[in-house]
This record gives C-alpha cells, structure tokens and sequence, in this order.
C-alpha cells in the first residue's frame, strides 16, 4: 500500500528526521475517503494520530504528541510557555510571546504547533501566526492561535 510507505516521510517531513523509527508501521491503520480514495485519517495502535486536511497537511491529535514526543528531534516543533499562562492557555487562549519560555527551530506560518507547558506536559495544540526566528524578536503579539479540543474543554 503506497499511503504506508510514504508515512515515514511524512513523519520526516514535519517532525524532524529519524522521527519515522519511532513508530511501528505493522500498527498503523489508515480511513480512506470514499468520495476522494485519499487518505482522511491515520490510527496508531487503533488510537486516532491525525486527520489529513482538505490541503493535505496533517491535523495531530493529543495522542500524537504522547507518540512523536520521544523523538530526540520533537521538541524543535514545540513551544514552551510560562508556568502563569498553563491555565489561560488550557482554557482556548491564543499564546502571546510574552507567555513563551522557549521556541522550537521547527516552527513556520500556519504550520501546526505542540503547546507545552514547563512541566513538559501538553496544554494545547494550535497554528503558529509567525516563524520562531520572527518570535524571538519580538516583544509582544499572539504566535500561536490555540485550537480548544473538546476533551481539554471538559477537564
């Protein structure tokens, strides 16, 4: 199945090299569109990963991140915020420069961000407005507007 073998470039592609090695093809299982025959949705170890968008880039789940997060390359896609912004932040608040502790290199316009707090724990998942070398010189202005998933909203 070709949607199989180009998984591990894609995983590459966003997430730094070498980031493929840390899953298992044998347990990965795709839903295709009928209407389309694309791939709409990826499962890893039958918990949902990621939801292709109409613009084939890839939508990552909470899951997702418990998965790619052991990748030595991860963190360079991730955001690290203040211990004071967690809970504004959990609650669908967009995050500010001034909330940020640390900017991974991976970070471009409209590419999708892992919001993480100091704990190292994830708070959010959402879109990034501007590059990391574009945040790191700035003093203020939202960078990465949150996406509120239903199961944070609810704890």
């Amino acid at each position: 199945m070709r949607k199989l073998n180009d998984f591990p470039y894609i995983l590459d592609y966003l997430y730094g090299s070498k980031t493929h090695e840390i899953v298992d093809l044998n347990n990965t299982r795709f839903t295709i569109s009928k209407r389309t025959g694309k791939v709409k949705q990826i499962y890893y170890n039958n918990r949902l990963f990621g939801t292709f968008r109409p613009n084939g880039s890839l939508a990552p789940t909470p899951y997702a991140f418990s998965v790619l997060s052991k990748s030595t390359n991860f963190k360079q896609n991730t955001v690290i915020i203040k211990k004071d912004s967690v809970n504004h932040i959990k609650g669908g608040s967009s995050v500010f420069v001034q909330n940020l502790k640390k900017v991974g290199e991976n970070i471009y316009v409209g590419s999708d961000v892992f919001i993480v707090g100091p704990d190292k724990s994830l708070i959010g998942i959402g879109k990034s407005t501007i590059q990391s070398k574009q945040i790191e010189h700035l003093k203020s202005g939202v960078c990465v507007k949150n996406r509120v998933m239903e199961e944070w909203a609810s704890k």
